[in-house]
């Protein structure tokens, strides 16, 4: 099941401001490369859509206007201001099957990394919501994972390591309050080994330390 999440900007927006450039990171660089490579064409559409890329704007309809151009630089360029404002589908919408429609395109690389990092950016609006984060946590694992894996020799590697050390710790964090809600709600059982999986399988975190000294000094062997 997909999860889509909408960002409240009236209610929290410097919150939702700071997460989305901590998760960015340097990821426009590779931007510039890319414009100067494509082709100068007389034609309103494109002009349009760069105009409103200027802007600031992204939304689906714009995301679906560049795909229709076919322009890859342009589709990088859009993913990544559209990653800035948080929408997260309109980057997948433009990067999803990028590498089949432009096999030959300058810096695959990066769109799939800018990809990858659309699934990062769902796990830290997801705060506040445990399940929520476990659920895009691994996602965005799985994603930063294969991107290492398919692209090794990508400048863009050196940026994996901090947000996947930040999964950790944040995945760890949701286990652990999701076992103490259980115990609070009675379900000592469930809470228990929910605190022992956490100890087990995120033993560098601060929450396994949590978990560790909670049954240490609370269950029973």
């Amino acid at each position: 099941m997909t999860i889509f999440f909408t960002l409240d900007l009236e209610r929290q927006p410097m919150r939702v401001i700071l997460l989305i450039m901590l998760a960015v990171g340097i990821a426009g660089c590779a931007t510039s490369g890319n414009n100067a490579r494509m082709d100068t064409v007389d034609n309103v559409a494109l002009v349009d859509a760069r105009a409103k890329l200027g802007l600031g704007r992204c939304d689906l309809e714009l995301a679906n206007d560049i795909l229709a151009l076919g322009y890859p630089g342009l589709e990088q360029e859009a993913a990544y201001t559209c990653l800035e404002q948080g929408q997260v589908q309109a980057v997948e919408r433009l990067l999803t099957d990028f590498q089949t429609r432009h096999p030959e395109a300058a810096n695959l690389d990066y769109s799939a990394y800018l990809l990858a990092l659309a699934q990062f950016i769902r796990f830290e609006l997801a705060e506040g919501d445990d399940q929520a984060r476990l659920t895009t946590g691994r996602r965005a694992h799985d994603g930063l994972v294969a991107f290492v894996r398919q692209y090794p020799e990508s400048a863009y590697r050196q940026e994996v390591a901090p947000r996947l050390e930040a999964l950790h710790e944040g995945m760890a964090s949701a286990e652990y309050d999701l076992a103490l809600a259980d115990i609070e709600a009675g379900r000592r059982e469930l809470g228990v080994k929910r605190l022992r999986y956490v100890v087990q399988n995120y033993s560098r975190s601060d929450a396994a330390s949590s978990a560790k000294q909670w049954l240490q000094q609370r269950a029973t062997p």
